[in-house]
């Protein structure tokens, strides 16, 4: 659909909806849309990334089809948070194998071929032969390592902090109004909670149309999961650069406690949510979108599970090509990141911000 009908048709449902405030109680969404005459193209973006897609407007509208309104709400909201994935990044326009499982696939075997070929011109032994087993400095020399994770990691962050300052004008227009810690730390509060996910206080009709903490629930675990995998990476580094601390790291270290608790909450999130969306009713999203809910979670998927089997096979000689496949899940997932669905969360939370401080206007 093209972008000025996508709009259009975005402002004929909410202007419907915002005539008819039954969904007011299920999400701030509704609350928000109250607040607007009138929607602008920054409006409507506002509001479906402020949609945490728990789908109970939509089980509770009674103009959805077959009635004449024809209104679909989580539908057009995921239609414009793609739009607002694709036109905020640079470049805006990226190969279509780029996205879904095929494209992280892609990236995954194409990176993984690059690292072998960097082991080998490095010396790295390929396996946990050398003298010091279980060390990843065995497959890759420091330096090469944190150029090869480094450089992507920048990349993202140069293109998602551009890509935040345009949303952000576009939403609300002035950036000196993202600095103010109380309404962070509100916010912030509610993203960890998840507490927009609830719905009317039952939580998502996902997928069925019967309330469900289920999803809540395994987004929780991928979120807090990813969090204690990040702990494990950032403590691993104090100790190897403050405590001069070299790896492998003993079983009941911070880096490896909190590594394999977040690993399997991630496996176990991630796995779940592929369940529920198989289940779900694909009528309420697009078909692009759901390839890109797919592509992210296959890629937070391998690199979990790689992040595991670095651990339980560090004294095996299987052990290095786990870890040039760890290495290449991670240089993917930030990589791609801001043109995948990863970029999502960000978005999302400055919705809640922006929503948080409308609120004490």
């Amino acid at each position: 659909m093209p972008v000025d009908d996508l709009f259009a048709e975005a402002e004929r449902q909410l202007t419907v909806c915002n005539s008819c405030r039954y969904c007011a109680g299920y999400c701030p969404v509704w609350p928000a849309l109250e607040l607007r005459s009138t929607l602008t193209r920054g409006d409507i973006t506002h509001l479906a990334n402020l949609c945490h897609d728990c789908r109970d407007c939509f089980s509770a509208c009674m103009y959805t089809p077959p009635h004449e309104f024809d209104l679909n709400p989580p539908k057009v909201f995921a239609q414009v948070r793609e739009e607002t994935y694709r036109s905020y990044v640079w470049p805006s326009t990226v190969p279509g194998w780029m996205h879904g499982w095929r494209g992280v696939a892609g990236w995954f075997v194409a990176i993984f071929a690059l690292l072998v070929v960097l082991s080998s011109l490095t010396g790295g032994a390929g396996n946990s032969t050398g003298p010091n087993p279980g060390s990843p400095y065995e497959i890759l020399p420091h330096l090469v390592m944190v150029a090869v994770v480094a450089a992507p990691s920048l990349w993202t962050i140069v293109v998602l902090a551009a890509a935040v300052s345009r949303y952000w004008r576009d939403t609300h227009g002035r950036l000196r109004d993202l600095t103010r810690p109380g309404v962070w730390a509100r916010t912030l509060v509610q993203g960890v909670q998840l507490r927009h996910m609830r719905g009317g206080g039952q939580d998502c009709d996902y997928p069925a149309d019967v309330p469900s903490p289920q999803r809540r629930r395994l987004h929780l675990a991928v979120t807090y999961g990813f969090g204690l995998c990040l702990v494990s990476t950032t403590s691993a580094a104090f100790m190897q650069e403050f405590l001069h601390l070299m790896p492998p790291y003993p079983y009941l270290s911070v880096p490896v406690i909190t590594g394999t608790v977040g690993g399997f909450g991630m496996v176990v999130g991630c796995a779940g949510l592929m369940l529920l969306k198989r289940r779900s009713a694909p009528e309420l999203g697009t078909p692009s979108m759901r390839r890109a809910d797919y592509g992210l979670l296959w890629a937070l998927l391998i690199l979990s599970v790689t992040g595991l089997l670095t651990l339980f096979l560090r004294t095996n000689p299987l052990f290095g090509p786990v870890l040039v496949a760890h290495l290449a899940a991670v240089i993917v997932a930030f990589a791609i990141a801001p043109y995948t669905k990863f970029v999502h969360w960000i978005y999302r939370l400055l919705a809640i911000y922006k929503d948080n401080m409308d609120k004490l206007a």
